[in-house]
This record gives C-alpha cells, sequence and structure tokens, in this order.
C-alpha cells in the first residue's frame, strides 16, 4: 500500500535523471503547471507523473487517485481485469521515498521513511486515465520486498533499469505483476506529525530546510 509519499526533486532535477535513466536528449512538459517541494504528498493531490506523449517520455500534472472514490493504488497482480482500469495508460510517479505506518507496544503509531539507498528519485509504477477531460493517476502495488515485510506487506512496484522505459512504451500487465527486483532501499524511522497532511516540511523525514 502507499497512501503518502515525498517529492522534493523539482521538475529540472527530475528531468536531468529522466534523460539519464532513458536515454532522452530532453524531457518535454505534458500539460501546465509547477511543482513545490512536497514531503507529505496525499491522495487528491496534483503531482507531476511521467507518460508517453506525442511518443516520448514527458512529464506533467495528473490527479493522484481515480475517482469517483479516489482509488490511489492499484494491485498489479489483478488492475488490468478491474473496469475501472479500462481504458488506462502506463505512467510513472516520481517520487524520493514514500510512508508507512506500524503501531509499537504502546499502540502509538510509528511513521517510517522508505528511500533509495543511493539518494536518486524513485519511480513508482502507475496507471492514469482522462476522465472528463482531466488526468487522473493511481499507483501499483505488489507484494513488499523480504526486507521490508516487518514494515507493510505491500509496497509501490518501482521501476529499475530499463523497467521505466519498457513500461512507459506500454509492456503491459506482466512486468507490474511480478515482485520488485534491484530496488535498493531503506527505512528510516519519521517524525510523527506526518500524520496531519497539513504538516509538509523537510524535518518530517529528517532533513533540514533547504
Amino acid at each position: 500500500m502507499c497512501g503518502r509519499y515525498v517529492l522534493f526533486s523539482s521538475l529540472e532535477e527530475l528531468s536531468g535523471d529522466l534523460q539519464r535513466r532513458l536515454g532522452a536528449s530532453r524531457i518535454p512538459r505534458a500539460g501546465a503547471g509547477e511543482w513545490s517541494a512536497n514531503y507529505n504528498v496525499a491522495p487528491t493531490t496534483e503531482v507531476p507523473i511521467v507518460r508517453e506523449f506525442r511518443s516520448e517520455a514527458a512529464i506533467g500534472p495528473a490527479r493522484w487517485g481515480y475517482p469517483p472514490k479516489t482509488v490511489f493504488n492499484a494491485r498489479g497482480e489483478t488492475a488490468f481485469s478491474k473496469p475501472l482500469f479500462a481504458g488506462s495508460l502506463p505512467c510513472a510517479f516520481p517520487m524520493d521515498g514514500w510512508y508507512e505506518w506500524t503501531v509499537g507496544e504502546d499502540g502509538k503509531k510509528q511513521p517510517w521513511f522508505t528511500t533509495a539507498t543511493d539518494g536518486h528519485p524513485l519511480y513508482a509504477a502507475g496507471l492514469c486515465k482522462a476522465v472528463e477531460g482531466k488526468l487522473y493517476g493511481t499507483i501499483i502495488t505488489v507484494a513488499a520486498l523480504p526486507e521490508l515485510e516487518w514494515l507493510h506487506s505491500r509496497m509501490p512496484r518501482i521501476l529499475v533499469g530499463d523497467e521505466l522505459e519498457t513500461w512507459l512504451k506500454g509492456a503491459g500487465a506482466e512486468l507490474v505483476a511480478s515482485p520488485n527486483k534491484g530496488t535498493e532501499v531503506h527505512s528510516r524511522k519519521a517524525d510523527r506529525k506526518v500524520g496531519t497532511v497539513a504538516n509538509n516540511f523537510p524535518e518530517l523525514v529528517g532533513m533540514n530546510r533547504r
């Protein structure tokens, strides 16, 4: 499951990273909109996604969560058989990490921030679809890596290596129904204030303000 994530990388930083990942000479913008660092991205937020646009990878805005019930996750194993996702196209959600919660012996919830070991942005597989002229997206999840099962049984399907290009070009269901592979991440405690969506500052994940 992924119901809250972090994206502090700028659109310019993401464009440079995508050029490196995809071997592209440029990453155009698909649609208007800017992005400010968000350390507490919640469903219904308008977020940047990466998708094929006019035959090349582009970055642009989409609302996170399919209407009418804000479905913000789709199980990779079954998404393509669900009527809600019919007509959807592949996309990727850039993120610098995501949150999950555990419950301690004292009954209190403890948030954890999971991020890439190498510090680069992550790209979670997603689906997107235009509804009444507005673009919506949902994040695909799969079974958690063995080393993250203590945290949650599910996690985003992170696209590594050439998986990103393959998925964006429409490789289909098999890729995102398969477990994560080659995904190097680590988790650390986050500030409990992340439980309130209005809280949005780098200290939530143990970072200093820029």
